[in-house]
């Protein structure tokens, strides 16, 4: 096989979460750069799994089933955790899952009428609710609310959508706590790898201790290579994954924004290392 086949990318998100890419326009996507693999890890949810191992099967992209689930701990209330390998018919997760996606559903409304009351009291007319659902392929997420400002003309960027009517309007999320989360991706098949840890904290003295008492949680790796992170981020997470005996992994992030990150790569004209997808097979093959 020639190296370059052996490109992947271990974290995207499509339509049914908040990228803007279908499952088949993400894999075809992928197809297009290069990858020979990618996960698809929406946030708390599998919907668009089935269409993702299609397209692949049609692309000759294989496509690992992956999922980005929200924990809190502590003082941290939007950890992500990067479930990867897992059967996504398992029963639990299938039910754990589908309990947080109608809370989400529910915030997404709770947001939108909160927005529509801003809209309101600023003399605008509301945005429209069923419209804006339609759009949503799986739950209503800030991304979609911050596209339907943009159409309507309300704010010229998804950033000041944002810093004008989704943080002042935020409902809290549902979580998990990090051993839920081991928990069910461990039981369907799966292992755990610790989200884009350089936006939790970059000060060694704080990810340390972090990542040793999620170590001994079942955390199996740290997402070392990520487009937020920096290289003395890189080196610390990579330091962090010795240390602990974790697995160093990486990918893109990718939501399909023009502004946001490359698929296939942490930087312009930084491909993901190659070494990622091995490396995660082999710890998931030596957890089991």
């Amino acid at each position: 096989m020639a190296p370059w086949r052996l490109r992947a990318d271990l974290h995207t998100h499509t339509s049914y979460s908040d990228g803007l890419d279908t499952p088949a326009v993400l894999v075809a996507k992928a197809a297009q750069q290069g990858l020979h693999c990618i996960a698809v890890t929406d946030h708390d949810i599998l919907t668009a799994l089935p269409e993702a191992y299609e397209a692949g099967a049609d692309c000759g992209v294989e496509i690992i089933a992956g999922v980005e689930l929200t924990v809190q701990y502590g003082a941290y209330d939007d950890i992500h955790v990067l479930g990867y390998g897992f059967d996504p018919a398992a029963l639990p997760l299938q039910t754990r899952l589908a309990a947080v996606q109608e809370h989400r559903v529910q915030r997404g409304i709770e947001m939108l009428a909160r927005i529509n009351t801003l809209l309101q009291q600023e003399g605008k007319a509301p945005l429209d609710t069923q419209r804006v659902l339609d759009s949503a392929r799986g739950a209503l997420t800030r991304p979609h609310l911050a596209k339907a400002l943009i159409a309507r003309g309300y704010a010229p960027t998804t950033q000041q959508a944002f810093d004008h009517f989704l943080i002042p309007c935020n409902v809290p999320k549902a979580a998990l706590s990090p051993e839920e989360a081991f928990t069910l991706v461990g039981q369907a098949g799966g292992v755990c790898v610790l989200a884009h840890p350089g936006t939790l904290s970059t000060d060694p003295e704080t990810m340390h201790p972090f990542v040793a008492t999620f170590k001994a949680m079942g955390l199996i790796g740290l997402e070392v290579y990520h487009h937020r992170h920096y290289p003395d981020a890189i080196a610390l997470f990579q330091d962090c994954a010795t240390r602990y005996d974790l697995v160093a992994t990486g990918g893109s992030d990718y939501h399909g924004r023009p502004e946001g990150a490359v698929l296939g790569q942490i930087a312009p004209g930084y491909a993901i290392p190659e070494s990622v997808l091995p490396d995660l097979q082999r710890a998931q093959a030596k957890g089991r």
